[in-house]
């Protein structure tokens, strides 16, 4: 009796591993058939609703699956496609979520990035970009990023006018008529 008990629990906890690995093959298979609708949809008429479906589906893979080495890029791919869908508070979100619980995912710096350009673009939230550009340039300063970030920093609400103003007083360019050489 006490064998057929040990059996029962055995085949019980290989059933339920092996459902829990479908469970994640198959919502993995379908985040990868849907994206490949989405991806193809780019290039004709942006198929919306298979790209909200994705993620959505992105989001669910990361919260049942968090020890999954694919969750922190499916949040970062949900983040992107949720720009896509005009969504960029939905974007923001999905950051903080990926910054909270993936401090160390490789490409977390780029997402920081992307969520001041969100909130500084798309959300015209000026003080939330700052804060986010002051966070990335504290956290990462060394970062191949750093200079790009501390640029966007530094410009923070200055106009395309005021930007290119600002170029040619820093270059001082001269009148380059004036200075080709007489063809005489």
């Amino acid at each position: 009796m006490k064998k057929l008990l040990s059996y029962l629990v055995l085949a019980a906890t290989v059933f339920i591993i092996v459902s829990c690995n479908n469970g994640r093959e198959q919502l993995n298979d379908d985040i990868k058939a849907k994206e490949k609708i989405v991806s193809e949809s780019m290039n004709d008429v942006f198929d919306k609703s298979t790209a909200e479906i994705l993620r959505q589906d992105y989001i669910r893979f990361a919260d049942e699956y968090p020890e999954d080495s694919l969750a922190p890029v499916y949040l970062h791919k949900a983040s992107e496609l949720a720009i896509n869908l005009n969504m960029p508070q939905e974007a923001v979100s999905t950051i903080d979520t990926l910054i909270k619980r993936f401090p160390d995912y490789i490409y977390l710096p780029d997402a920081w990035f992307f969520k001041g350009f969100i909130q500084e673009n798309y959300l015209r939230d000026q003080d939330a970009a700052m804060k986010t550009y002051e966070s990335f340039v504290q956290n990462y300063p060394d970062h191949e990023m750093a200079p790009q970030v501390q640029f966007s920093l530094d410009n923070l609400g200055k106009s395309a006018d005021d930007l290119l103003e600002e170029f040619m007083q820093n270059t001082q360019q001269n009148d380059t008529v004036s200075i080709l050489p007489d063809t005489k």
